[in-house]
């Protein structure tokens, strides 16, 4: 509830609009904030041919990930409490290279938030020793249905051919249950 009182919608806005224009998109997110990065790019990627979710398995390797970064794409970079330095430094790398980026975090005082074009504040509270994602993820989840709206054509004509492809190599099983009883 929070994060929605709280939530700039023009920020937002925006950052939907820089999505829809990128030539890339890259998503940063370490450690806890990763699994919120691969979540944004999972579904990201069914409407986007040049989504790149960058990992954490080296610092060294981040920056190997995002060497072509340019001007034309933007960055989704997700950090919340303890701030990730592998983060901030990329997020300075990103910076240099006139990359636009929005910044998914818990505050302006974030440290994330200096480098963000568009700044989404979402809150996370420790519950104990482990962070409390739901609001960010709410946050993501929102995102990625106003981006999805935008190219609802795209989105429709995509799925189309992803139903036939899951269908002919039967990915999901389509029995009603009423076959096993």
């Amino acid at each position: 509830r929070q994060t929605d009182e709280t939530l700039d919608r023009n920020e937002f806005t925006a950052a939907v609009n820089a999505i829809l224009k990128a030539k890339r998109v890259y998503i940063l997110g370490v450690r806890s904030a990763a699994t919120l990065a691969s979540f944004l790019g999972y579904y990201l990627n069914y409407l986007f041919p040049n989504v790149h979710i960058v990992t954490a398995s080296g610092a060294s390797e981040m920056f190997e990930q995002m060497f072509r970064i340019s001007e034309e794409d933007v960055c989704v970079a997700i950090s919340f409490p303890r701030y990730s330095k592998q983060t901030i430094n990329a997020l300075r790398f990103i910076n240099d290279r006139g990359t636009k980026i929005i910044a998914i975090t818990d505050s302006k005082d974030s440290p994330i938030a200096e480098y963000a074009d568009n700044l989404l504040v979402a809150k996370s509270d420790m519950v104990s020793v482990v962070d409390s994602l739901v609001a960010p993820l709410s946050l993501i989840n929102a995102l990625i249905v106003a981006v999805t709206f935008s190219r609802r054509d795209e989105v429709y004509s995509n799925f189309n051919k992803l139903e036939s492809i899951w269908d002919e190599y039967q990915v999901y099983d389509k029995s009603d249950g009423a076959e096993n009883e």
